[in-house]
C-alpha cells in the first residue's frame, strides 16, 4: 500500500462518528495525478468518508473516463454536504457527457450561484444550451465567460461559430481574433480558426486582410484546397486576376489526381458578389467533356435562405464550337423549367473575367433581350 495512503489510515479517524476527513491529502494526490491511489483507498467498516473525499474519488474516476463511479461518488458528496461549486460543476459535467443536457442546466446554475467568478461554470451552461440547438441562450453565457481573464480559447471559438451562423459578421470576426491569439499553429484548432477568420474577413469587405490571413493559411496548410479556393475569390474581388490563375491551376492539378474531396469533385467557386441585395455565387467546373453540351461557369443568385433561387450558366454546345474557336460558350438564364439564351454574350477561353461578369449584369438587369427561350407550355422560339 501507498506509504501516504497508510499515513492517512492512521491519523485522520475522527472519534464522533468515525468519519475520516481525507479531503487535503486526497487533493495532493490528485494534483500529482495518483488517482489510482485515491480509487484503491477503501474505507473500514466504521469509516465515514467526508463530502470533499467522496467528491475527489469522483474526481479520479472522472480522470480516468470511469463516468458511472465518478457520477457515483459525487452523488454521495453532494448528498453528504456541505456542497460547494465544484460538485455541482462536475455533476453538470457528467450529465453533459451522458447527453442530459437539460439536467446539467440546474447544476452548472447552482456551481454560478455559489462561484459567480468562475467562466468555466459559465461555458459549462453555455455547452449545454448550444449542444440543445439554443443558440441564443448560449450566446449569453459564452459572452459572460469571455468577460473574465482566464476564459478558455473555446468559448471564443463556439462564439465565433455561433455568431457567423447568426450572420453577425463583426462579432464573429472580434471572437475568433480573440481565439487565434491564443492559439499556437500545433493546436488542432488553429487551421479552422484561421481559415474563419479569412472566411468573415471576406465577407465583411476587408479584402486585403483575407488576403493576408489566407496566404498565411495555405503556407501552413498547402493542401487546404478549400482555403486556396476562397483565396482565389480574395484575389477576384481585388481583380488580382493574375495572382488567382496560380491557384486555379492548382486546383485543377488536384482535381486530375483526386485529391479534392466531395463538395469540390465536380467545380469550385472562384467569385461572389452581390447584386441587388442577393448574393451570386460563381462557380467553375472542372470537367469540359466531349459530349454535345456541357456548362463551364455557374452564376447561382441565392435567396435569403441561402438556397439556389436560379442560376446563369455559360453552356458550350456543339453547334457553338464548330465555329471555331472564337466561339466557345454562351449565356443562358435558367429559372424554374425555363430556359434563355443571349447570343449576343459568347466567349472563348481567353475570355475576361470583368467581360462576363458585366454580361451577367446585364442580364440580371434585364439590359437585354434573350435571343432564344425554352418555356415549358408556351410556344417557344
Amino acid at each position: 500500500m501507498n506509504k501516504l495512503l497508510t499515513i492517512l489510515i492512521t491519523f485522520f479517524v475522527t472519534f464522533s462518528y468515525g468519519q475520516v476527513d481525507l479531503a487535503d491529502s486526497f487533493n495532493q494526490l490528485f494534483k500529482e495525478e495518483k488517482y489510482d491511489n485515491i480509487i484503491k483507498y477503501k474505507p473500514k467498516k466504521n469509516e465515514d468518508l467526508s463530502a470533499k473525499a467522496l467528491y475527489y474519488k469522483g474526481m479520479a474516476h472522472y480522470m480516468k473516463s470511469e463516468d458511472d463511479d465518478a457520477m457515483r461518488y459525487i452523488d454521495l458528496a453532494i448528498e453528504k454536504g456541505p456542497v460547494d461549486f465544484d460538485m455541482f460543476y462536475y455533476k453538470g459535467m457528467l450529465l453533459f457527457y451522458a447527453n442530459k443536457f437539460n439536467e446539467s442546466l440546474p447544476y452548472f446554475e447552482k456551481a454560478i450561484t455559489l462561484l459567480p467568478e468562475e467562466p468555466d461554470f459559465y461555458a459549462g451552461k453555455g455547452e449545454a444550451y448550444y449542444s440543445l440547438g439554443n443558440k441564443d441562450s448560449a450566446i449569453v453565457y459564452f459572452e459572460k465567460a469571455s468577460e473574465f481573464p482566464n476564459c478558455k480559447t473555446r468559448v471564443f471559438l463556439l462564439m465565433g461559430e455561433i455568431y457567423l451562423d447568426l450572420k453577425n459578421n463583426e462579432n464573429a470576426l472580434t471572437a475568433y481574433k480573440t481565439a487565434l491569439g491564443q492559439l499556437s499553429q500545433v493546436d488542432d484548432s488553429y487551421q479552422n480558426c484561421l481559415f474563419n477568420l479569412g472566411l468573415i474577413q471576406h465577407l465583411t469587405g476587408r479584402l486585403s486582410e483575407a488576403k493576408e490571413t489566407f496566404e498565411k493559411h495555405i503556407s501552413v496548410y498547402p493542401t487546404d484546397y478549400h482555403a486556396m479556393a476562397k483565396l482565389i475569390q480574395v484575389y477576384y474581388s481585388l481583380s488580382e486576376f493574375e495572382m488567382a490563375l496560380l491557384y486555379k491551376e492548382k486546383l485543377y492539378a488536384a482535381h486530375k489526381t483526386n485529391k479534392l474531396d466531395i463538395g469540390m469533385k465536380e467545380m469550385f467557386c472562384f467569385d461572389q458578389f452581390i447584386w441587388n441585395g442577393k448574393r451570386v455565387m460563381a462557380f467553375e467546373n472542372f470537367d469540359e467533356p466531349d459530349d454535345f453540351m456541357f456548362v463551364k461557369h455557374h452564376f447561382f443568385i441565392m435567396d435569403d435562405n441561402g438556397e439556389i433561387a436560379y442560376q446563369i450558366d455559360s453552356e458550350s454546345s456543339v453547334a457553338i464550337r464548330i465555329n471555331g474557336s472564337k466561339n466557345k460558350y454562351v449565356l443562358c438564364l435558367v429559372k424554374d423549367q425555363s430556359h434563355f439564351t443571349y447570343w449576343q454574350y459568347i466567349f472563348n477561353d481567353n475570355y475576361k473575367y470583368p467581360e462576363l461578369k458585366n454580361a451577367v449584369l446585364d442580364i440580371l438587369n434585364e439590359k437585354v433581350k434573350p435571343s432564344a427561350s425554352f418555356i415549358p407550355g408556351k410556344t417557344n422560339h
